[in-house]
């Protein structure tokens, strides 16, 4: 029981330390969705809602600052390389609360692996990965590029989802389908700023926040239900 507070414990820092969420979210929604990160601050505490709470903190921001940079990157802002660097910060924040839970090594894996959680947007100077892949094609209207980008955005969906549905007990299935939707919520977003659809692009934005409340719930679940939190 110790270990299971000590864990909360260290989630509840790492948001302590996290970046505001909603700086640029606009569009509709209903209201349910729009109430939802109030619901989870809301919840009674305890160690599994703490866990709840923490993860889908995390993974909101992480739509957030995705969708900022690579909205920044299709129009060639200068501010593109510190919104990846703030995005790549969010996911070392996300590994080490897989490693506070599952050990330093699976942390490693968690962002660094093969077709693992860095590997679907990276930013570095020189090693620019799939999502931003995307994105500069899609800036450059490279439709080959493009694909390729798509090609391993897919692989990423189901290799990450097979890590993840082993480390939590999850149905695989269940897992890179829940990916995929994020991928393609964030694609979707992307398509439509860049063709100046701001209508349909702030609701896509809104829409794949809101996902992100649901896969922390999924996630924290499974892994409240493995290690008996309460």
């Amino acid at each position: 029981m110790k270990r299971s507070i000590a864990l909360v414990l260290v989630l509840g820092g790492l948001i302590a330390a996290g970046i505001g969420v909603l700086s640029a979210t606009a569009g509709n929604s209903s209201s349910t969705e729009a109430a939802r990160p109030m619901q989870s601050r809301a919840v009674q505490a305890s160690p599994a809602a703490d866990l709840r709470v923490a993860l889908d903190r995390l993974l909101g921001e992480h739509a957030v600052l995705a969708m900022n940079a690579t909205n920044q990157g299709v129009t060639g802002s200068k501010s593109f390389p510190a919104a990846g660097k703030s995005l790549d910060r969010n996911s070392v924040e996300l590994s080490k609360a897989i490693a506070s839970i599952y050990g330093k090594n699976a942390g490693g894996v968690f962002l660094n692996g093969k077709f693992q959680w860095r590997d679907h947007i990276k930013f570095f100077v020189d090693h620019i990965k799939f999502f931003v892949d995307y994105t500069v094609a899609l800036a450059k209207k490279d439709k080959a590029g493009q694909a390729k980008a798509v090609a391993n955005l897919t692989r990423y969906t189901k290799e990450h989802g097979a890590f993840l549905a082993k480390a939590t007990g999850l149905p695989k299935l269940a897992v890179q389908n829940d990916l995929l939707g994020h991928v393609l919520e964030l694609k979707n977003q992307l398509d439509s700023y860049a063709s100046g659809d701001y209508t349909k692009a702030t609701g896509f934005y809104r829409q794949a926040y809101s996902h992100m409340f649901k896969t922390g719930d999924l996630l924290s679940g499974a892994i409240a239900k493995q290690k008996n939190l309460r």
